[in-house]
């Protein structure tokens, strides 16, 4: 074994595991979920604190029962040399034991891409609200690529670190987001909420970017990633859009309306728009829920001008007993086959938008109660047609003209 002259080994933990040695990449065993792979994760991970031996083997074999783990944690330990000594690496241990706590081989330098990652936000904390605090929350970005090791992403150790990572990569996105919107710098704003966006569609980060837009005076773009978004919300994740989406909408159209457009520019959306929609000629309108509200507030006002009236329904998929349904996988499939019923059935003025995972609302122009029943009837045969004659869909209506009664007596 070499002593004294110490090697740097460059570890990738985001996005998969690498292991870069004299700028080449090193492979140390084909099987990356191999245990004795996970052993020197851990210990990499856990830096100069070490992590104790009781600590690995909890980590190691938590699910498996095994009459003597310290006997299959001294064949890992083996293994792992046996791997590394087959390897390109030079001939160290790499993890050594010192009363019952492992480290990371004095000879040995191991700079991961998720430890310095911690270190520049513990950094960044201690500087507070500098300058230089900012500079090490961008470096903390700039590491932050992808999921940590997603090969290994059904463990449990690997969740709870990566849900750990994950926060503060929230926190370091929070803090640039808020600086850069101070400075007004609006591109860079853009670039930090896009990149988190993408890591984690789920988490809202789109609020970040649709507003960095708006800044630029990008509406159009802006628009476009708001719409994906809602749809996204209501038709892969089944929630409404939050609050905050809906003051996007709300600050992008007061922008839009003070802001002068040249009448060409306007003809040539509209003539976009209308040309996508063809396919969908002699159909109800499908929309996204926040264009429903402003389809809701002309039929009012056209209502209140007009006399015609207006009813809103909500259609609620159920199963054949009239319970909710709980199967995701089936929710989903059912969902679909009720939109394109709701699609085949209403008329050409109708408007109709995903509310949740089993919930459409319908906007149904002059007609009254009675007809609702007859509109639900009809969408209810489409639909079992189309899903089978166990399916099943509940409803209730209210006139626009009440409505506003309806929400004042709810409050």
């Amino acid at each position: 074994m070499n002593e004294g002259l110490g090697i740097r080994l460059d570890v990738q933990m985001f996005g998969g595991l690498a292991i870069s040695y004299e700028g080449r990449n090193v492979s140390v065993g084909k099987n990356k979920g191999a245990k004795y792979i996970q052993l020197l994760e851990l210990v990499w991970l856990a830096g100069e604190n070490g992590i104790t031996k009781e600590q690995l083997i909890n980590t190691l074999y938590e699910r498996e029962e095994q009459s003597n783990l310290n006997n299959s944690f001294n064949n890992l330990i083996y293994q792992m040399h046996k791997q590394l000594k087959s390897s390109t690496l030079p001939d160290y241990e790499y993890i050594v034991n010192k009363d019952g706590i492992f480290y990371v081989d004095e000879n040995v330098e191991v700079v991961t891409d998720a430890g310095s990652f911690e270190a520049a936000v513990r950094n960044a904390r201690l500087c507070g609200d500098t300058t230089e605090g900012i500079l090490f929350y961008k470096q903390a970005v700039e590491l932050y690529k992808a999921e940590l090791l997603p090969e290994l992403s059904t463990q449990e150790w690997v969740i709870i670190k990566s849900v750990q990572l994950q926060k503060m990569y929230a926190e370091c996105v929070v803090a640039l987001g808020n600086y850069y919107e101070k400075k007004k710098d609006y591109n860079a704003m853009y670039r930090v909420y896009k990149k988190a966006a993408q890591l984690y569609p789920d988490d809202e980060w789109q609020v970040g970017e649709i507003n960095a837009l708006i800044g630029m005076e990008s509406y159009d773009e802006a628009y476009a990633i708001y719409d994906e978004t809602v749809r996204y919300y209501t038709d892969e994740l089944g929630i409404t859009p939050s609050s905050d989406l809906m003051e996007c909408y709300e600050k992008m159209s007061r922008q839009i309306t003070n802001t002068p457009g040249k009448i060409l520019k306007i003809r040539d959306d509209i003539i976009e728009r209308r040309d996508s929609a063809k396919t969908d000629a002699g159909r109800a309108y499908d929309c996204s829920y926040p264009s429903f509200i402003d389809a809701y507030h002309i039929l009012s006002r056209n209502m209140e001008r007009s006399g015609q009236s207006v009813y809103m329904m909500l259609l609620t998929l159920v199963d054949y007993e009239g319970k909710q349904i709980t199967n995701q996988t089936k929710l989903e499939t059912k969902a679909k086959l009720l939109q394109k019923a709701i699609a085949q059935t209403l008329r050409q003025g109708d408007t109709y938008c995903k509310y949740s995972a089993s919930q459409f609302l319908l906007l149904l122009a002059g007609t009254n109660k009675e007809s609702c029943k007859i509109v639900y009837r009809r969408v209810l045969n489409k639909y079992k047609v189309l899903a089978g004659p166990r399916a099943e869909i509940e409803y209730s209506v209210v006139s626009l003209a009440e409505l506003p009664q309806s929400l004042s007596e709810a409050k």
